[in-house]
């Protein structure tokens, strides 16, 4: 069976833990024997990535984008036909109604889309609120709200061309009358290398991979460490934080907080790192770091990427609402409160102290990462749900 895998996701550095999930996530559906193609963007291409090679669609950029981006998809399928389309969306539009006729006409039987962040819209509304100067901010701020009231008009036309919604974050059985099921976020296990534990008494090592955007709160880390050295300026362990990404937008404000803290010599910002330069800095990390500021969204359960990856290395990590974790029972896993507050260092110097006591952990997060976080699993569970054929039906070779 042929299964189109829709996104309107940029390939960009940036996003590099996102465009990961959705090769994962294709490398599931061909695991459960869909012949998948995909599609994400970059510069002015936009490309649909079969396993045969890939068809680029030109863009002319600049303004409009995602309507470029959906006027390319309803061209590419138009011409081609699928079983199912699985579409991973940041909101809802008209465009989106009209790629759902257009399939529906060219003979796909499912349509499933998910949500990433649920629920969304007052997220999308808040995302200018840190644009400057004021002038563009207000103009900015015109547009999303444009966006916003057409995504609840258009989501009333999802009843009946839809098959199923896919939520990830706050749980709700269904999203404007078509039925929803809750997922979490997945990693591939197996492609991550564990973390050992460390032994150093002189020091703690946090680390932060997801990225520097506002909702992953850093300033909560970085508050918390100034206030731990200003009690005692020598104590030991000492604390550094490796926070790893720098968007352009908000990283001049991550600098001016760790300048006005003093915390020069505890902070490094590295910038991007991948591959074996990553792995180096996660070599050096007491404590992964998750995001910290789902408050900021209007969430009150969250499924972090980050707190995946950290999990499948067995690196003990903080979090504030993790829907897949009891709350506060972890050997692995630190809670802290979903709110503004800096985050307490003594507790966390207590939590990786304990952790290092017992160097099993390391083997019962990894396991429980393979338990929990499989994607093959999630994406077969989304598929039933949707009312997909049974295995017997589409678990065929998709190399034949």
């Amino acid at each position: 069976m042929e299964l189109m895998y829709l996104t309107f996701q940029e390939d960009a550095l940036l996003y590099v833990g996102v465009t990961r999930k959705i090769r994962s996530q294709v490398h599931a559906f061909q695991q459960l024997g869909y012949h998948v193609t995909y599609s994400l963007w970059k510069g002015c291409e936009y490309r649909f990535v079969t396993e045969n090679g890939t068809q680029i669609k030109k863009l002319t950029g600049g303004s409009g984008m995602m309507h470029q981006l959906a006027d390319a998809a309803k061209e590419y399928l138009s011409q081609h036909s699928f079983d199912v389309l699985y579409m991973r969306l940041d909101r809802i539009s008209f465009d989106v109604l009209e790629i759902c006729r257009i399939t529906r006409r060219n003979g796909t039987r499912r349509i499933i889309i998910e949500l990433p962040n649920y629920p969304y819209i007052a997220d999308y509304i808040s995302s200018v609120d840190h644009v400057h100067p004021l002038t563009k901010r207000v103009s900015a701020k015109a547009h999303v709200l444009a966006f916003a009231a057409e995504d609840r008009l258009s989501a009333l036309g999802l009843k009946g061309l839809v098959d199923a919604v896919a939520l990830i974050g706050n749980p709700s059985d269904h999203f404007f009358g078509v039925k929803a099921i809750n997922i979490s976020n997945g990693i591939d296990v197996n492609a991550m290398k564990p973390v050992p534990l460390k032994s150093s008494p002189d020091e703690i090592v946090l680390i932060g991979v997801a990225g520097t955007l506002w909702w992953q709160a850093y300033d909560r880390i970085l508050e918390g460490m100034y206030r731990y050295k200003k009690a005692e300026p020598h104590r030991k362990p000492h604390i550094r934080f490796i926070m790893v990404g720098g968007d352009p937008k908000e990283m001049p404000d991550f600098r001016a907080q760790i300048r006005k803290y003093g915390l020069q010599e505890d902070v490094e910002c590295p910038g991007f790192k991948t591959g074996k330069e990553l792995e180096n800095l996660y070599a050096r990390a007491d404590l992964g770091v998750s995001t910290l500021g789902c408050y900021r969204r209007g969430l009150q359960a969250c499924s972090s990427l980050k707190a995946r990856e950290y999990c499948a290395q067995g690196l003990p990590f903080i979090y504030t609402c993790e829907d897949s974790l009891e709350k506060g029972n972890s050997a692995f896993a630190l809670q802290v409160p979903n709110d503004p507050s800096p985050v307490d260092m003594n507790m966390v110097v207590k939590f990786v102290l304990n952790c290092r006591q017992h160097p099993e952990i390391t083997a019962q997060e990894r396991q429980f990462a393979m338990d929990h976080f499989d994607w093959k699993m999630i994406m077969e569970k989304v598929l039933r749900f949707a009312g997909v054929a049974d295995d017997s039906n589409h678990k065929e070779d998709p190399h034949q």
